[in-house]
């Protein structure tokens, strides 16, 4: 999978979340029960997902929203 932007970081605590979007991204996937009968999209296609910062330093989790393109 290839992001665009390349990294998602926190701009308050400076966390990479790189590893929680795609991981967001692959838990939405939806299930292909006929495989072969749909074509895959090509190109990139928009996505926008909300993951959990941990937060840093004693600060607490918090909630983010990443936008951006994925291509596979």
């Amino acid at each position: 999978m290839t992001l665009d932007p390349l990294s998602y970081q926190c701009p308050e605590h400076h966390t990479d979340l790189t590893p929680l979007v795609t991981e967001a991204l692959d838990d939405d996937a939806p299930p292909v029960a006929f495989f072969g009968l749909r074509r895959k999209p090509s190109g990139p296609r928009p996505f926008q997902v909300i993951v959990t910062c941990p937060g840093a330093g004693g600060a607490a989790a918090h909630q983010l929203t990443c936008a951006g393109n994925w291509t596979q």
